[in-house]
């Protein structure tokens, strides 16, 4: 079924507003007017309140009766547990994919690492990253458990943002991705599965910290 223009016009909003929080433009707390994002996008309410929707519905943002709808504050109590979600997730997903990885297969992800490294702009450093892990766990065939690591990555990731762009963390990360793609071309399901795991708990320690350090902590301790 071919999608209203409705339709199209709050996935065109969804997007740019997910690219934003995602990359920090908009932060923490920020407001999401609907009368704003309306006028700025040049679409009626209808559309704005359907990206809104799955902003919310993402876990990106917050809505609240009679305070209107803002980005999403995480608390270092749920960064641990989507952290757990990743780790548990991508592990199993490495596991899946290692056995199905073709040539052709290993040598996009060695392009796409060889992009990563002379990347400067943080944003591309993103993209890259996130499009190597997806190529490798795309032969996984477990298109749920992608979308729900997509889903955890985005919520994570944009406490790493402002981080990167000082390079804090790029080298360790560039170690690992080398260290996985070795096991993926050797066949290691199992130690591409162990680094995977050492990979984002590591990644995950420093976005708490820096919950923590940005007193951003809204959750139950």
């Amino acid at each position: 079924m071919k999608e209203s223009s409705s339709q199209v016009a709050a996935g065109s909003v969804y997007e740019t507003l997910r690219s934003e929080i995602a990359t920090a433009v908009l932060e923490p707390g920020a407001p999401l007017k609907q009368d704003h994002i309306a006028a700025r996008f040049g679409v009626s309410h209808v559309p704005v309140r359907e990206a809104l929707s799955r902003l919310v519905a993402a876990g990106l943002a917050t809505a609240r009766l009679n305070k209107g709808t803002s980005v999403a504050f995480l608390s270092a109590r749920e960064a641990v547990e989507l952290i757990e979600l990743r780790w548990l997730l991508e592990g199993r997903l490495i596991e899946l994919a290692v056995p199905h990885l073709s040539r052709a297969d290993i040598a996009r992800a060695t392009g796409l690492l060889e992009e990563l490294g002379k990347a400067r702009q943080v944003e591309e450093v993103f993209r890259l990253n996130h499009e190597f892990h997806a190529s490798l766990y795309a032969r996984a065939d477990r298109p749920l458990l992608l979308q729900s690591v997509e889903s955890a990555r985005l919520n994570l990731g944009r406490y790493l943002y402002l981080p990167w762009k000082s390079k804090t963390n790029v080298d360790r990360s560039e170690a690992e991705h080398k260290k996985l793609l070795r096991l993926c071309l050797a066949g290691d399901a199992q130690g591409a599965k162990a680094m995977v795991t050492e990979h984002v708990i590591h990644t995950g320690k420093l976005i708490v910290e820096i919950i923590e350090q940005q007193k951003v902590n809204v959750g139950i301790d």
